[in-house]
């Protein structure tokens, strides 16, 4: 269903592997947590969006004790399982028109790194991107991105204590390899990665970490390991394996992303997202024709 007036809120979820398999956030089953209203679609410059749902947190579980409410849209805004068109481009328009400030995403991907196994937890500082796709960066900011520290350090701080509670092994950093989908990568290409510093390969937190920085808002993620990349223990996996992990862990993505929704405090930010985004001198805006 279109809807024409776009919701203000501060934060947003971006849904992909982890909760999947269920409807989110009602087969989560955490207290004091509503849907107001769902399929919702929005026309963008990029496409019509996903069907997204507006979610209330009740003030009995937040950190302000104040009701606050956030958008959601599964599956990384994919129409499919590649991301033909401009689906992040899409959802990240609709985010800076409402005002999205804090956004959590989660997702899986497969381990470069022989101490990760399938089941185990990542919540990554930085990532790699290997992707061919044009950025359009340029149509939501007017400034230079820069991308230190492309993962809040807040918003990292909250994923990680509440993906321990969830979890027995928890990365609380390492590096994402974001490579061409919807295919895996072969051998060689895995040993490439894992000679660079990667840790984790995947297809989705790219362009996200860096839209988020162009509308001003602040981005985290967290993964759950589905596969091992290839040539990284045993090749011989099923693929029907990845879906079994995704389907044992909705509940508990759920409620890593929606508790940490929960526990932000704005008053009591730390982080340095904000600044960075280098602002054009307004001389040099008139050369270039911006």
């Amino acid at each position: 269903m279109i809807v024409n007036e776009i919701p203000k809120v501060t934060y947003a979820i971006i849904g992909g592997s982890g909760t999947w398999a269920g409807e989110f956030p009602e087969t989560v089953g955490l207290d004091g947590v509503r849907v107001l209203q769902k399929d919702m679609e929005f026309e963008t410059p990029f496409g019509t969006t996903m069907p997204m749902k507006l979610i209330e947190l009740d003030g009995s579980i937040t950190a302000d004790g104040k009701a606050r409410q956030l958008l959601t849209v599964p599956f990384h805004g994919f129409h499919g399982l590649a991301p033909e068109g401009c689906p992040s481009e899409q959802i990240f328009w609709v985010f800076q028109q409402a005002g999205v400030k804090y956004i959590v995403a989660e997702g899986s991907g497969g381990s470069a790194n022989p101490l990760m196994d399938p089941g185990d937890i990542i919540i990554p500082h930085d990532l790699f991107d290997f992707t061919k796709r044009p950025s359009n960066i340029h149509k939501f900011t007017r400034n230079i991105v820069r991308m230190q520290s492309p993962l809040c350090p807040d918003l990292r701080e909250l994923l990680i204590k509440f993906a321990r509670e969830q979890y027995d092994r928890v990365f609380p950093r390492g590096v994402y390899a974001n490579t061409e989908p919807p295919r895996f990568e072969t051998e060689t290409e895995i040993k490439f990665l894992q000679s660079v510093g990667c840790d984790i390969s995947g297809h989705t937190i790219v362009p996200e970490c860096y839209l988020a920085r162009a509308i001003g808002a602040c981005y985290a993620s967290c993964y759950i390991v589905s596969n091992y990349a290839e040539g990284v223990e045993s090749t011989n996996w099923a693929g029907s394996s990845i879906f079994d992990w995704y389907r044992n862990c909705g509940q508990k993505m759920g409620t890593i992303t929606l508790k940490t929704i929960a526990a932000i405090v704005p008053d009591e930010k730390h982080c340095h997202c904000a600044d960075y985004l280098i602002e054009v001198p307004e001389n040099v805006r008139e050369r270039i024709g911006q």
